[in-house]
């Protein structure tokens, strides 16, 4: 009796669903870059509106899922031979620092949501300031932004900035990464400037209790939602105000990791302060 030891099969060989499962499961820029122009299958769903719906272009190591820089002839080639031929299709971009210089060079008709990545402050700046594609994309178009910056000792407007061009920005993470507990200056006092009354949803990471009070000092009208890492929960440095209602506020997530002792005075009143609160995390040392 023979059996066959046939078990060979070509990728080629793979059903439409199959490959587009596989591809969903590999990170999308090694994707673009090894498949596209390959043959006409590839390029038929690599290209396809529905795969490049939402685009990454960062490269995450596996230790510890951390972002890496794309090197110069992936750059390249994404930005000259693949984005022209998607970009009117894309509704959420994913962009690292590295290749941001490029990448806003083309025109996202489509494009909602917008994920910037591994940013040094006065980087971001630049693009953020003038007459530039992220600028006008921010004030045009963009409903959902992602910020991530590096750690810089010099604070900024950043911040304000975005909500100030966000016309219509409903939704809002601001990470920045802090390297050291002496930034004392609040540095999210709202009641001067100028801000997107549209914002429903911020998720932020701050460094004292005193930014988190700013940021529910009435001025965005429309939160709803707030999700809030703070470094160190001490007394406010400022004569800000705790005991306004906010009727508006539905959703509310406190995490603080460093050891306090100030949870009844501080923290207490401003849960009370939310008389329609749907839903409470609080995540506290």
């Amino acid at each position: 009796m023979e059996t066959s030891n046939n078990y060979n099969t070509n990728v080629l060989d793979l059903p439409d669903e199959m490959l587009l499962a596989i591809f969903y499961k590999l990170n999308m820029v090694d994707v673009l870059y090894s498949l596209v122009d390959v043959n006409k299958r590839f390029n038929r769903l690599t290209l396809d509106p529905f795969y490049v719906h939402t685009l990454d272009l960062t490269v995450k190591s596996s230790l510890l899922q951390r972002t890496s820089p794309l090197d110069n002839q992936e750059i390249d080639t994404i930005c000259k031979k693949i984005l022209p031929r998607i970009h009117h299709h894309i509704h959420k971009l994913t962009v690292p620092s590295c290749s941001i210089e490029c990448i806003v060079n083309i025109d996202y008709l489509q494009l909602k949501s917008l994920s910037l990545v591994n940013f040094e402050q006065q980087k971001l700046l630049g693009h953020l300031t003038g007459e530039t594609t992220v600028s006008g994309l921010l004030t045009n178009q963009i409903t959902h932004l992602k910020v991530d910056i590096l750690f810089d000792k010099n604070q900024s407007n950043i911040f304000l900035l975005i909500l100030s061009l966000g016309r219509h920005l409903t939704e809002l993470t601001f990470y920045h990464q802090f390297s050291s507990e002496h930034l004392r200056s609040p540095t999210f006092d709202l009641s001067s400037s100028p801000i997107s009354s549209t914002l429903t949803k911020l998720i932020i990471n701050v460094t004292r209790l005193d930014d988190c009070l700013y940021l529910l000092d009435g001025s965005l009208e429309s939160l709803t939602a707030l999700i809030i890492d703070i470094k160190i929960i001490t007394y406010p440095s400022s004569n800000i105000d705790n005991t306004t209602k906010l009727l508006k506020l539905k959703q509310f997530s406190l995490t603080s990791h460093r050891l306090t002792s100030f949870y009844d005075n501080q923290v207490v009143p401003l849960l009370c302060r939310m008389v329609n609160i749907e839903d409470l995390t609080l995540f506290l040392n």
